[in-house]
Order: structure tokens, then C-alpha cells, then sequence
């Protein structure tokens, strides 16, 4: 009986073998998808405060509180975002490059300014706190531009740390991840392997 029982396991295995390996790449994939929202939401959740604290009024915060109100409207939000603003908030934080490729594309044989001085240019902003980002600018239009992305950025984390460590941010961003464009190419040709085997 059990040796019926194995080999009626082997025949099943043998003849489908390909949708048990699916089964078995997307459970890893969803699983590790999941893990990663986790450790990604739980680490957002002090960027978003610390963009709050940045923001405040404080004796020393002129040194850094140019272009606050730029986001100050985003500070002031109240309420649970939706499962719509935490995927986008997400995708934003986790999934778009600052500089973006687009950015670095315009400026790349852009004129430089003589006068311009990127130091200068951050000096008593927020952005002064992530001067690696500007490495590399030389015009005031450029460097505006990666400002701009900065607080796409930020207004992601606010949203991130307004949803807090709730299973619609876990979610979203679980969503975010798994619609990432490497993990979709990444999953074609996993599914084209396995159907050409």
C-alpha cells in the first residue's frame, strides 16, 4: 500500500512538476515581498518623523528649515491614508531613484553656471541634509529639480508613518513590491523557463 501510495507520488510529481514549481516561486516571492514591506515600513516610519522634527520651530532650525513650506500642508495632514496613497507612497520611497533617470538625462550636457554654488544653494535648507544627492550639480535649475524629488520623497514617508504598521500599509507595500518592473521581468522569464523546459 505505501509503496503504491509512493509511486502514485512520483507519477504526480513528474507530471506536474511545472505548476508545483510556480506554486512554490510565487509563495517565495509573495513571502519575501511581505518580509520586505515589514522592514521597509518599519524604517519609514522614522524617516516621516524625522521630516516633522526637521520642520519644527526650534532655536536652531533656520540652520535647515528652508523649503519647509514646501511640504508643510503634508506635515498637517491628519487621518489614515488610503490603500491607494500607501501603494504610490511606497512605490515613491522604495521604488524611484533620486536623482531620477529622467533628472539625470536632462542635465547631462546641460551648461554648467560658473557662479553656482551647490553648498550655497543648500545652505539653511532641509535639503542640506543629503548633500550625496547633489553631487555632481552645477546650475540652480538642476538642483531645484532634485529638490522637487526630495519632497516627493518625503511626502511619501509622511503618508507611510500616517499609516502607520497597519496591514493596508503591510499591503501596499507587499503591492509595491511584487509590481517592481525587475521583479516582473524577473517572473516572465522564470515563467518562459519553465514553460520551454
Amino acid at each position: 500500500m505505501g509503496g503504491h501510495l509512493a509511486l502514485t507520488g512520483i507519477n504526480l510529481l513528474r507530471q506536474h512538476w511545472r505548476f508545483l514549481a510556480v506554486v512554490c516561486l510565487v509563495g517565495t516571492g509573495v513571502y519575501l515581498a511581505v518580509t520586505l514591506s515589514d522592514t521597509q515600513g518599519r524604517f519609514d516610519l522614522p524617516r516621516g518623523y524625522a521630516v516633522r522634527m526637521t520642520c519644527e520651530n526650534d532655536p536652531e532650525s533656520a540652520l535647515w528649515s528652508g523649503g519647509c513650506d514646501r511640504v508643510v500642508a503634508d506635515i498637517a495632514r491628519t487621518g489614515v491614508p488610503s490603500f491607494g496613497e500607501l501603494y504610490l507612497a511606497f512605490v515613491r520611497a522604495h521604488h524611484s531613484a533620486i536623482p531620477s533617470p529622467a533628472t539625470t538625462r536632462r542635465f547631462a550636457r546641460a551648461p554648467c553656471d560658473p557662479g553656482f554654488d551647490v553648498k550655497a544653494a543648500l545652505k539653511g535648507t532641509r535639503y542640506v541634509l543629503s548633500p550625496d544627492l547633489f553631487a555632481g550639480v552645477c546650475n540652480l535649475a538642476h538642483a531645484r529639480a532634485i529638490m522637487d524629488e526630495i519632497d516627493v520623497r518625503d511626502r511619501a514617508y509622511l503618508i507611510i508613518e500616517r499609516g502607520g504598521l497597519s496591514y493596508a500599509a503591510l499591503a501596499a507595500g507587499t503591492l509595491a513590491n511584487l509590481t517592481e518592473p525587475l521583479v516582473l521581468f524577473g517572473a516572465a522569464a522564470a515563467g518562459l523557463a519553465l514553460w520551454l523546459l
